[in-house]
């Protein structure tokens, strides 16, 4: 039983030719693509590229004192990671290019992606997740009532680009969160030729989609290649509807907490996998469907507009900066219309309801 870091000692000195990609590969790059690589990795597809050495080095350089840089959500370890998988042989050799992060609160969206080049054969490309910024986590809520919402927009128009810009590799996709839900969004909307080179789609914990999408010809297409992890007591991962059948791997936290992939349990080449998500995860995942099944699409809507009203309202951009407007917060929602503090408390009625029920 071990870690991430336990992995990168098993298998950092195997290349992807001698060892394919993942389950637990994808996952660290997953992590990796949290970062911020501006003007380290290149936007463009086609360009050159960076070595994943330079530009962890480049990064650290950076940052060096700064603490955790990427926020509240993601763990400090995320640095620490990439730094390690980038000493490793298995790593360290891959080419970074298609640096891209878009973060617009005018159409309410934050997408980022980065692609890894293997060889001359295969290519990584890893969709980021819900990152630290408030217009970030507003587009995931916007997933109960909206879609496609613009970052899955503008996931298939960059696995496009990706697949055009190298014609004769292999793909693979890979994200954590909503990077993971971005993945499997552009493998399915891709055309049938680029469908034909993908290899595998990893998403881990990441939320599901609707029914009419999942029953789609263009999702049939692709299905088998689809793999979805999540630990067992999933929260994220269980959200929306998978048709895929999912893999359920242990983790050294509980509850919300086994969202983050570092407490992830490694064996050899691969997870510590389990039969089945706990009952609390299960019970959870009931009460969430049941909150959205008792409310119309343009409730979730006026729900979640509130709740980003009262955020934005602080003028913070990030959660870390929410951190220390708690005071604005509760201003905020003393400014907030009848109407939608009905609805912010009917939610936390069903929860509360169905918490009961227990």
């Amino acid at each position: 039983m071990g870690t991430l870091f336990d992995y990168l000692d098993w298998r950092g000195d195997l290349t992807f030719e001698q060892c394919e990609f993942g389950e637990v590969d994808s996952l660290i790059l997953s992590l990796v693509s949290y970062l911020d690589f501006y003007k380290i990795v290149p936007a463009s597809p086609v360009a050159k590229g960076c070595a994943f050495l330079a530009a962890a080095k480049r990064y650290a350089q950076r940052h060096k004192g700064e603490g955790n840089v990427i926020g509240l959500i993601m763990p400090p370890e995320t640095v620490t990671v990439t730094t390690s998988a980038a000493r490793t042989v298995r790593f360290g050799t891959l080419r970074m290019v298609g640096h891209v992060n878009i973060v617009d609160d005018n159409i309410q969206s934050q997408f980022s992606a980065t692609t890894f080049l293997a060889g001359e054969k295969a290519c990584f490309v890893a969709f980021r997740g819900t990152d630290d910024t408030i217009v970030g986590w507003k587009e995931s809520f916007n997933m109960s009532f909206l879609s496609p919402i613009p970052a899955q927009s503008f996931a298939a128009e960059y696995l496009r680009h990706i697949a055009i810009a190298h014609p004769d590799r292999k793909i693979y996709l890979c994200g954590h969160s909503k990077g993971g839900n971005l993945a499997v969004y552009a493998a399915v909307r891709s055309s049938p030729e680029v469908k034909e080179r993908i290899a595998a789609v990893y998403n881990n914990d990441g939320p599901g989609f609707d029914r009419e999408f999942i029953e789609s010809e263009e999702y049939l297409a692709i299905r088998d290649r689809i793999r979805t992890l999540v630990p067992q007591s999933s929260v994220v991962g269980m959200l929306l509807e998978h048709e895929e059948s999912y893999e359920v791997v242990k983790s050294n936290q509980v509850g919300l907490l086994q969202h983050n992939g570092f407490s992830w349990e490694v064996m050899g080449g691969r997870f510590i996998h389990t039969d089945s998500v706990t009952e609390e995860s299960r019970y959870i995942d009931l009460t969430l469907k049941q909150w959205l099944s008792e409310m119309t699409a343009e409730e979730r809507k006026h729900v979640i507009d509130a709740v980003y009203e009262i955020l934005a309202s602080t003028n913070a951009k990030t959660l870390t900066e929410l951190s220390a407007e708690k005071l604005k917060v509760v201003k905020a929602w003393n400014t907030l219309d009848p109407e939608a503090k009905t609805i912010v408390k009917r939610m936390i009625r069903l929860v509360t309801k169905n918490a009961k029920k227990k």
